[in-house]
């Protein structure tokens, strides 16, 4: 995949939806498990899952992003009440820090795009109140980068199990949990229709046919068999090695 964030309007947005949702959902259960509302999104992106968090109970949530062009987005398709996007860095949440300290934060997908991890992972700690939660993701090097090398350009490092628990250690977290986001079985097979469907489509008399039915009856495209919320289950530590998760998850408590 060669995108960086998902954008509303985009085939990457129809496709990959699911499996994004998916960890703000796993996050939701949890902060209504601890009763904890109010929530820092932090690297938020175009805002899509500090609106769901809104809309699912939280209260205020707070997204910050470094990057303006998704906070247009956020601020033009996701605002609600209750809800607050604001430009800030990870490595240094100055601005979210007015705001004083969280129940809870959540952070998906963002550690591996640092340059200075250990600095997020304190600021973290430092703005959470005590017994607060801090949610987030990140993918599962040995699974998409089991040589060392990742093959996406905007990522710094991808960390193993191992690594993201002695990050989160270093920073002074002591109750922490690890779980991972696998595939299902359904999920499985769907993955292996769509790269059949793929090849089909990457044929040049598909792509030409494709090319006519756009030129001339205007006809769009889009996704080859969107993922769904069925594709993806939850699953604990002690099932890594039998079922080795593509993103980890980590709840640690203050």
């Amino acid at each position: 995949m060669a995108f960086e964030r998902l954008v509303p309007g985009t085939v990457e947005w129809e496709l990959y939806f699911a499996n994004h949702i998916f960890r703000y959902q796993f996050a939701l259960n949890h902060l209504k498990l601890h009763n904890k509302q109010q929530v820092l999104d932090a690297a938020c992106g175009v805002g899509y899952g500090s609106m769901y968090m809104v809309e699912n109970g939280m209260k205020p949530v707070i997204g910050v992003d470094i990057n303006k062009e998704a906070l247009k987005i956020a601020n033009k398709d996701f605002t609600r009440g209750d809800l607050i996007f604001l430009e800030d860095d990870c490595h240094s949440m100055d601005r979210a820090k007015q705001f004083g300290n969280f129940q809870s934060i959540v952070s998906f997908e963002t550690l591996e795009h640092l340059p200075q991890p250990l600095s997020f992972l304190q600021q973290c700690f430092l703005m959470l109140e005590k017994d607060g939660l801090l949610i987030l993701s990140t993918p599962n090097a040995l699974v998409t980068s089991p040589d060392g090398k990742t093959t996406w350009a905007f990522h710094e490092k991808e960390y193993t199990p191992a690594e993201l628990y002695a990050l989160l250690q270093q920073v002074g977290f002591s109750n922490i949990t690890l779980y991972g986001q696998a595939y299902t079985a359904v999920g499985i097979f769907r993955q292996q229709v769509r790269a059949e469907l793929n090849k089909i489509n990457s044929n040049p008399f598909m792509r030409m046919g494709r090319w006519f039915q756009r030129a001339v009856k205007g006809q769009s495209f889009g996704a080859t068999l969107a993922e769904q919320l069925e594709d993806f289950e939850i699953i604990p530590e002690e099932l890594f090695k039998s079922k080795p998760p593509f993103v980890i998850l980590a709840i640690a408590v203050k």
